[in-house]
């Protein structure tokens, strides 16, 4: 068998990269628009999705600072309001020694009652913020699962439509055989 010289080596890689170049420009004659019809849907569908998780979270934030913007209120008017009738108490007490005495055991009591108000109040309040904490994680949660959902269904309708890479393969590997005029086409 003959050598072949580098002047053949070369001019073969020549026509090798020529046929590259022109199976490159009818894959993208073929096919471009298509892909990047996808590249812009993809693009589209992150940016909804991306937009409606901000939407979301900032909506959750907002009301998690609602929320605790209207615990700290109630908390802080159960303590004005517990300020206020120590500062009552205190009053009344300077007025009479011998109504100290008396009313020592009731104002405890009194003093007893609005603490475990209080108490009971901040625990109420405490497991309400709680429940909402929950129930915003819980929503928080629905959506993001609903949102995957989408994300899945979005990909798997994009895959459907999609081309499979072997079905690819198998058209261009024939279309750049047919164009080097090595296929043989079989016979009627």
């Amino acid at each position: 068998m003959p050598k072949k010289t580098d002047a053949e080596t070369d001019e073969r890689d020549v026509v090798i990269a020529d046929a590259d170049a022109n199976v490159d420009k009818i894959r993208d004659i073929l096919f471009g628009g298509q892909m990047r019809d996808y590249e812009k849907r993809f693009a589209a569908l992150e940016k909804r999705l991306s937009d409606s998780i901000e939407r979301t979270a900032r909506d959750m934030e907002k009301r998690l600072d609602r929320l605790d913007s209207f615990t700290r209120k109630e908390f802080e008017k159960l303590s004005e309001q517990l300020k206020a009738e120590r500062k009552e108490r205190g009053a009344e007490s300077k007025q009479s020694a011998a109504e100290l005495a008396e009313y020592a055991d009731q104002v405890e009591g009194w003093f007893a009652e609005v603490e475990e108000q209080l108490s009971e109040e901040t625990k109420g309040l405490r497991a309400t913020l709680d429940e909402q904490s929950a129930e915003a994680s819980g929503q928080l949660r629905e959506v993001q699962t609903a949102l995957q959902k989408e994300i899945d269904r979005e990909a798997g309708e994009l895959a459907d439509q999609k081309i499979a890479r072997e079905d690819l393969a198998a058209l261009l590997t024939e279309m750049a055989l047919r164009l080097k005029k090595d296929f043989k086409l079989p016979k009627a």
